[in-house]
């Protein structure tokens, strides 16, 4: 399984495209909201010290004037008809410390400082007045001291007030400068972020779309035909990327799979002219020993009739014997012809049967039994006890001990041994065929189960060279295998086996 190299994904990439717009409109919001609660915290914290020195200036000049009022009641009417609750200096006293302790605008300080001098002189007066006025109705320098002190405290107050009030005129008119100039800001930013947006937003998706343009572009300039497949480069390292080099890899084994496509094909034409040269020998061979028995058993027939009175008992026999012989090998050739003929025809591997390998051997080998007797050649069987049965084409594979066994008998002289040796392990039968024979020579092994292959002296056996071939393949038809081992005049050893078990059992 390939793995994908995946460091930054389409999803990934996508996801930023989203994700740092919004990160980007959530700070602009945040600086807007972090600005506009700044400016209002400011104004509010202006506006309410201003608030406050003007409400303490105004509680302050209230009580001023109560208390001038009184020292008026006094002035003109009874000290009893007075009312007795008369205003405590210290609590314009504390007012004033409220002032001092709020100044917020220039110039606030001096007035403040101008109220408590004059207080310092106002609070005496007016402790005097009230504790040392006998009830009697008259106009002194002391009062007169006393409304000109309450005049100029409520004068240094009013301006106080002024002041404080100019101040949050001036902050009201700031504040909305402000607010316009935060406004301008916010929307400045708040495009800019847009913008920013936007170019970052294709820009990314440019890089998303651009390998995916160029695989398309690469893939739509390939024809059938021309060469050599491209490399596209691999420009990211996310799914794009990875699909890019599996194409790649796609590309690489293509490229492979086409010079084996061509290897196969030079090497299938190849085997076609050798298989036609191969067929060209055979029948060239086929015809010559078709022709070399007929030729010598014509002459003898000839000899026989045409001289059988003038030859001697000895010729006549020499005659019949040679006879005897082109007979027995037209004969060898002319069934194998005809066996190999019979084989061939059954293109499809008939239905396998359950039998029994012993009873089947010694059926298929009874013929070859006295041919061996007649050549002076002894023939062994050896077959493993109570072996079970086993799925085999009742036709085809017979042919195949036949033809072994056949062979061998063929090329061993007289006196030599053949062996059929047919052994059971696990869940296949192995056979083995070994004959004391003349040997094939080294240099055919490798091509002795291709067709027509011609290894031996054909005139002297009667073989065609196709029956190693078939058996090869009906070996292989049984799910088997089959090799061959073999040293110049010490003999030939076929090994091969077949499973036990088998498909499509009858």
């Amino acid at each position: 399984m390939v793995m994908m190299n995946i460091k930054f994904s389409i999803k990934t990439k996508f996801f930023i495209i989203i994700l740092v717009p919004a990160l980007l409109l959530l700070f602009v919001i945040y600086l807007n909201t972090v600005h506009l609660g700044s400016l209002g915290r400011s104004a509010e914290l202006i506006l309410s010290k201003n608030y406050k020195s003007i409400q303490v200036a105004q509680q302050i000049r209230q009580l001023l004037e109560v208390n001038r009022n009184r020292i008026l009641m006094t002035l003109f009417q009874d000290r009893a008809t007075v009312p007795p609750d008369a205003p405590l200096n210290r609590d314009i006293s504390a007012l004033l410390k409220i002032c001092k302790d709020n100044i917020t605008e220039p110039g606030e300080k001096q007035i403040i400082d101008n109220l408590f001098e004059k207080y310092e002189k106002y609070a005496p007066l007016l402790t005097d007045l009230l504790k040392n006025h006998q009830g009697s109705i008259g106009y002194t320098p002391r009062h007169y001291e006393y409304l000109s002190s309450t005049a100029s405290l409520i004068t240094d107050l009013n301006h106080l007030v002024l002041i404080n009030e100019k101040a949050m005129e001036a902050a009201e008119e700031q504040t909305r400068h402000i607010a316009k100039k935060g406004l301008r800001y916010s929307v400045g930013l708040l495009f800019a972020a847009i913008l920013f947006s936007i170019i970052f937003s294709y820009i990314l998706s440019s890089k998303v779309s651009r390998p995916l343009t160029n695989l398309a572009r690469s893939l739509a300039e390939i024809k059938e035909g021309e060469g050599a497949y491209p490399q596209i480069s691999v420009t990211s390292h996310d799914e794009i990327g990875f699909l890019i080099s599996e194409f790649n890899r796609l590309f690489e084994r293509l490229e492979i799979y086409d010079q084996l496509s061509a290897d196969k094909l030079t090497a299938q034409k190849l085997k076609v002219r050798q298989a036609e040269e191969a067929r060209a020998l055979f029948v060239a061979d086929l015809s010559h020993q078709l022709k070399t028995p007929m030729t010598s058993l014509s002459m003898s027939v000839g000899v026989l009739c045409e001289k059988a009175n003038s030859l001697s008992k000895e010729k006549k026999q020499t005659l019949l014997k040679t006879a005897r012989e082109d007979c027995f090998r037209l004969s060898a050739l002319i069934n194998e012809l005809v066996d190999i003929a019979k084989l061939e025809g059954q293109l499809r591997p008939r239905r396998k049967e359950q039998l029994n390998m012993e009873n089947v051997i010694h059926e298929c080998l009874r013929p070859l039994t006295n041919q061996a007797e007649e050549r002076k050649i002894h023939l062994k069987i050896d077959i493993e006890p109570e072996l079970p049965p086993i799925a085999i084409d009742s036709l085809r594979f017979p042919w195949v001990i036949t033809n072994l066994i056949g062979n061998a008998i063929r090329y061993t002289d007289p006196g030599g041994n053949v062996a059929l040796k047919v052994d059971k392990h696990g869940r296949r039968f192995y056979f083995q065929c070994i004959d004391t024979g003349s040997g094939i020579e080294e240099k055919y092994l490798p091509k002795i189960f291709d067709r027509f292959t011609q290894f031996s002296e054909r005139e002297k056996s009667g073989a065609i060279g196709l029956g190693l071939a078939i058996v090869k393949e009906i070996i292989e038809q049984h799910g088997g295998d089959i090799t061959v081992e073999s040293e110049m005049g010490k003999g030939t050893r076929f090994r091969f086996w077949i499973p036990l078990g088998g498909e499509d059992v009858g």
